[in-house]
């Protein structure tokens, strides 16, 4: 039954993330489908408690990631269909799913933020207007320099037209009409990492590996 799972969470997964990169939409029907996949899986296991527990899990998860502007409408979807269709899994896992996925894809994320860091610190990219140290030190982590002209659904700006740091990206930005305003060559921008690819890539890390900061903590204990 696992590897079953395994193949349809990781097709759909990763259909869901090809779909994001390439116009940031995704189709519920990919959704439906794994809370379908679900409600078929539990006929035939019985872990309605575990999934109800997991889903209880999710919920909580995504309001909170929500509320930060972290999280998107596809980014929930991804996160509460994912604690339906695998309540739990085997091997150095969290008991719930669901956790050890978002666990590997913060730290997934934490690497590609020391990598723009380190990147900006390299190219000696500095922010030339007026902000609080802490915001600068952040845009460093999540964005870089980019020609206004390069900015798309992919490229997203960290500025608004006026050139004040607005750290979090707004997907629903109108790139066009932003360009038109803003008046500097240069903005800085971010590519926007689409979150379902980090999730699907915690997916894999999960049946492969384990929970990333699981084994962390175990060698730090032993």
């Amino acid at each position: 039954m696992a590897p079953l799972i395994e193949s349809i969470t990781l097709l759909l997964m990763g259909i869901g993330s090809y779909q994001d990169i390439r116009s940031r939409e995704i189709s519920d029907y990919i959704w439906l489908t794994m809370g379908g996949c679900a409600l078929i899986f539990r006929v035939w296991d019985h872990q309605w408690k575990m999934m109800s527990i997991s889903l209880g899990i999710a919920l909580i998860l995504s309001f909170i990631l929500a509320l930060s502007g972290l999280f998107g409408g596809a980014d929930i979807k991804a996160l509460v269909t994912l604690s339906l269709l695998i309540p739990t899994y085997e091997g150095l896992v969290f008991p719930f799913f669901v956790i050890s996925v978002f666990n590997n894809l913060a730290v997934l994320r934490i690497g590609e933020v020391v990598v723009v860091f380190c990147y900006n610190m390299v190219k000696g990219h500095r922010f030339g207007g007026k902000a609080a140290g802490w915001k600068k030190a952040v845009l460093y982590m999540t964005g870089f320099p980019l020609r206004k002209e390069r900015l798309n659904y992919r490229f997203l700006p960290l500025q608004n037209t006026e050139g004040d740091i607005t750290l979090l990206p707004d997907i629903d930005t109108d790139i066009e009409a932003f360009k038109e305003k803003y008046e500097e060559d240069e903005v800085w921008a971010t590519y926007g990492s689409p979150l379902i690819v980090y999730m699907t890539l915690g997916c894999i890390i999960a049946f492969l590996y384990g929970d990333i900061m699981l084994h962390i903590m175990m060698s730090v204990i032993v």
